[in-house]
Parts: C-alpha cells; sequence; structure tokens
C-alpha cells in the first residue's frame, strides 16, 4: 500500500474574502488556497465573482472583508506591484499591454532588467525575451511593436511576461481563448512543468475539457460564494459541476412564465456569418414581434455577432440577409438606413457624447441622417426629444441638463431613445443593463417589449442568464464563436443554458 503524502501549505491564502459592487455582492466570505506544485481549476458561470477574487489575489483591487495570507502572515497589497514583490503575479484573459512598444519592451515593463550604472540591459533583455517566448511557444520578431501582433500571439506575450516574474503563484485567467489546440498542448505542458518545480497555479477556463486535462483541484463558485471543492483524479464529473454551476433548476422555469408574443415573418438572417476569430459560422433567424436572447460565457463572440450586424466590423464570410435581401455593410450607416440599430456594450464611449445634454444625445441620430443638413426640421427634433423623455421615463430635469449627470440607467434609455425617431426594424443590444438597478432594467425591457409589440425584432446579448430566460422569447447560445443550442419553450432552462455555455450537453 502507498503512503499518501500530505498536502504542502498554500504559499497564498485567501479567506473570507467579500467584495461589494454598489450594494450587490460580488464575493461573500470565499476561500481559496492554491497549493505550490498543483494546478487549481476554478469554475463559475459569468457573474460568479472568479475575477474579482483573482484580481484581489493579485493586488488589483482591495477587498472590503477577509484577507490574504502569505506563508502564513497576513499580507495587504495595494498595488499589483506589491503582489509581484511577494510572487502572485496574474496573466489576463484581455492582455494589459502597450501596443507601440516592441515585444521584448513589453515583457519586462515595469520590471526592467538594468545593468552596470542602473541603465536598461538592452542585449540582456532581448535575449531572455527570447527565450521565454519560446517556452511558450511563441517564434516571432521581438523587435516589432505588440499592436502588429495577432490575438493569440498577444495572449502568449501576455502570460510569457507573467512568467518572467518568477512567480510563486501564477492566475491564468482563460489563457486559452485565443488560442489553437497546437498552442494549447505546449502551454499545458509548460505549466505543468511550472508546476512540478514548486509554482502554485489558478487556472480559470470555461472549457471543462481543459480543466479536467490540466488540473489537480477543482473550486466552484456561483453568485459568489464558494459551493464546492474537490481533488480531481484524472476525470471531472461533469454532472456534478454542472449542478453547482446552476444551483436551483426550478427557478427559471418559474421565470419563463409569461405570455407568448405572436411571432410574424423573418426580418434577419444569418448564414455561416464569419469575422475574424471571433465568428466562425453563426446561423440565426429573427421574427419581427420577437425578443431573441444571445447567451454565452463572455468572450465567445456574442458582442462581435453584433457588432458585424450592426456594420461596426466587416464580414469574413457568410451571409447576412434583412427581409430576404443579401446585405454587405461597410459602414453603421448603411445599416441604419434599414432601421438596424446598435445599442452598444460601453454606453459612455459608444453611445453617447458624455460632454453633451440630453436632448442633443436624443436628437444625435436624427441629425447624422438627415439628407439636407441645411434644412434642419428644428420643431420636429424639439418636439421627437419632448416626448421621448416621459416615453421611456427618462429622469431628468429636461432636455438641457448634461447626460453625465444622470444615472447609468437614465444614460442608458438616453442611449435607447435616440434611435425610436426613425422607425427600428432590428434593435440590436449588447447587454442593455449593465452597471442599472433592478427598477431601470425592467423600464428598459418594457421599453424594448413596445417595439417588439410594434413589429419591430430584437436581438439581445445579455451576461445576466435569468434577465435572457426572463424576457426573451427563444435563446441561442453562443460557445467559440458558433451558437451551440437554441432553447425554446420549457427548454429555456438555466441549467441547459450554463451546460452549452461550457459546451456540453445538459
Amino acid at each position: 500500500m502507498t503512503e499518501t503524502l500530505p498536502l504542502p501549505p498554500a504559499c497564498v491564502t485567501a479567506r473570507r474574502i467579500s467584495k461589494s459592487f454598489g450594494g450587490v455582492a460580488a464575493l461573500d466570505s470565499v476561500d481559496l488556497a492554491p497549493r505550490p506544485g498543483r494546478v487549481l481549476g476554478l469554475l463559475g458561470a459569468n457573474g460568479s465573482g472568479k475575477s474579482t477574487l483573482c484580481r484581489i489575489i493579485a493586488g488589483e483591487m482591495m477587498s472590503d472583508g477577509g484577507e490574504l495570507l502569505v506563508d502564513g502572515q497576513p499580507a495587504r497589497f495595494t498595488t499589483p506591484k506589491d503582489a509581484v514583490r511577494r510572487g502572485v503575479v496574474i496573466a489576463h484573459q484581455h492582455p494589459s499591454l502597450a501596443p507601440d512598444l516592441p515585444v521584448w519592451e513589453n515583457l519586462f515593463l515595469g520590471m526592467e532588467r538594468c545593468g552596470r550604472g542602473g541603465f536598461v540591459s538592452r542585449a540582456g533583455s532581448r535575449r531572455a525575451a527570447w527565450h521565454m517566448l519560446q517556452a511558450v511557444g511563441l517564434d516571432i520578431d521581438i523587435d516589432q511593436p505588440v499592436e502588429r501582433l495577432s490575438a493569440a500571439e498577444q495572449q502568449l506575450v501576455e502570460i510569457a511576461r507573467a512568467l518572467s516574474r518568477e512567480p510563486r503563484l501564477l492566475i491564468l485567467d482563460e489563457p486559452t481563448a485565443a488560442l489553437s489546440a497546437a498552442l494549447v498542448d505546449r502551454l499545458f505542458a509548460h505549466v505543468r512543468a511550472l508546476a512540478a518545480s514548486g509554482t502554485a497555479i489558478i487556472f480559470i477556463s470555461h472549457r471543462l475539457q481543459e480543466v479536467e486535462a490540466l488540473c489537480d483541484d477543482l473550486v466552484v463558485l456561483r453568485n459568489g460564494r464558494r459551493v464546492g471543492s474537490w481533488e480531481l483524479d484524472g476525470s471531472l464529473d461533469e454532472a456534478r459541476v454542472l449542478d453547482l454551476l446552476t444551483g436551483d433548476s426550478d427557478a427559471p422555469a418559474r421565470l419563463t412564465e409569461r405570455k407568448p408574443r405572436d411571432t410574424q415573418d423573418v426580418v434577419l438572417t444569418l448564414e455561416g456569418l464569419c469575422a475574424g476569430q471571433a465568428l466562425r459560422g453563426v446561423d440565426l433567424d429573427l421574427h419581427s414581434g420577437e425578443i431573441l436572447g444571445i447567451a454565452g460565457l463572455q468572450g465567445q463572440g456574442q458582442e462581435q455577432l453584433l457588432d458585424t450586424v450592426a456594420g461596426f466590423r466587416r464580414k469574413d464570410g457568410g451571409r447576412i440577409l434583412h427581409r430576404g435581401r443579401a446585405l454587405s455593410p461597410h459602414r453603421p450607416r448603411d445599416m441604419i438606413r434599414r432601421g438596424i440599430c446598435l445599442v452598444p456594450n460601453d454606453r459612455h464611449r459608444q453611445g453617447l457624447f458624455m460632454d453633451q445634454t440630453v436632448g442633443e444625445n436624443l436628437a444625435a441620430v436624427a441629425l447624422a441622417m438627415q439628407p439636407r443638413p441645411w434644412r434642419l426640421r428644428r420643431r420636429r427634433l424639439a418636439e421627437f426629444v419632448r416626448q421621448t423623455i416621459p416615453r421611456l421615463l427618462i429622469k431628468t430635469r429636461g432636455p438641457t441638463q448634461p447626460v453625465a449627470t444622470l444615472s447609468g440607467g437614465n444614460q442608458q434609455k438616453v442611449v435607447i431613445g435616440k434611435w425610436l425617431e426613425g422607425p427600428v426594424d432590428v434593435l440590436l443590444l449588447s447587454d442593455p443593463t449593465k452597471g442599472v438597478d433592478l427598477r431601470a432594467r425592467r423600464e428598459i425591457y418594457d421599453t424594448i417589449g413596445d417595439l417588439v409589440a410594434g413589429g419591430s425584432a430584437a436581438l439581445v446579448y445579455a451576461s445576466d442568464i435569468h434577465e435572457l430566460l426572463h424576457h426573451c422569447d427563444r435563446i441561442l447560445v453562443m460557445y467559440e464563436g458558433r451558437v451551440v443550442e437554441t432553447l425554446s419553450g420549457s427548454a429555456m432552462t438555466e441549467q441547459r443554458v450554463i451546460a452549452a455555455s461550457f459546451g456540453r450537453a445538459a
């Protein structure tokens, strides 16, 4: 009989970590203790608290409660540099690189290697950078700016930069999202070697097969709480994982008890739509009088899908048909003229002119689309603004109030309202209630429902599954740039949505 050796103590321990945003608990007394020489898989659906927990451990965010221990002693990280000095390093899913700097400089940015006299050792840094990139399977010109690299190459540079810090605890947040299978295998081999040398590793992934292949331990989070943890013995109990991820399977069934809408003709069709690495052949039909939801873990191509349909991103293949007519949009104006309008994910950068008033923002689209700007119908625009504010229940002192002074929910209503001056055939919405309170959420979906009742159609991506279950007639689930599940009626349950989001059947 082989004696089981005790596991080494954790070098970094998170105890009872709590964090709230605007009164909503993102983490509720969560413990995490990654151990040297082992890979800990961290699983959870959108909003479960995975990234928040890891950012706190990496010094990028302060917790509201709980403590961090390093080698059993209390530690406080107020900046990422504090964490790096104690051996804690994170590699993000979306690389935080300086796009105009050479690759080798990005690897050592903030941790420059200096020679005699305190000057940066360019030759030594370039040699070290080349070896680090070779280790993760990247053979590129290290003198070129990072902005010229592909998404996969930038991801590997981000990982190599984390490895250059020689971490005691390495956090990998969705590191394989942009990588090919061959690069994933190369990365996993390096991670296993790193663990064998005594490094503790936290691995976040939505791909269950990767967690099964790489991880020694597993922790599952749901709604900011730790709901399960166990050691993996070479295989993953997917049924157990999915049960923990979904929780109460009866809740979504109660949410979907509402009157079905009467849908009409197909207004928008996508056939094999491709765009870069984000969209890999998307098919869907959207009907007039329908709210069609798009679900899936973040970063699976949902936002790129809406951008492509709206004309903000060029398609590489497939077809977009509006009422049976094939379209090849070259700019958003082409789609706006056909009544296909986008409410973007980031209202501050993409949806509003923050230095202008409520009235100016509501009238912005009508002004931009005016065929004869020298013959503006000022009275008509003023009347549109006057009617839209009460119609959407925008809480404002009046059209002259700066839009920057409104609450998030009222700003979002302005983003939606600016499209209502002209006919809206298809309304595209990218996470329309992000950062919005419950009352404003209800009012926003009431507005969408009114548009749909009038014959429009809505295609909605939301990171909140329950939001989609409650308001949508059908739900498409996207996984790695494709639609992998279409749900309607009684099949619209949280368990089936989450299972498909992880590339599995419920």
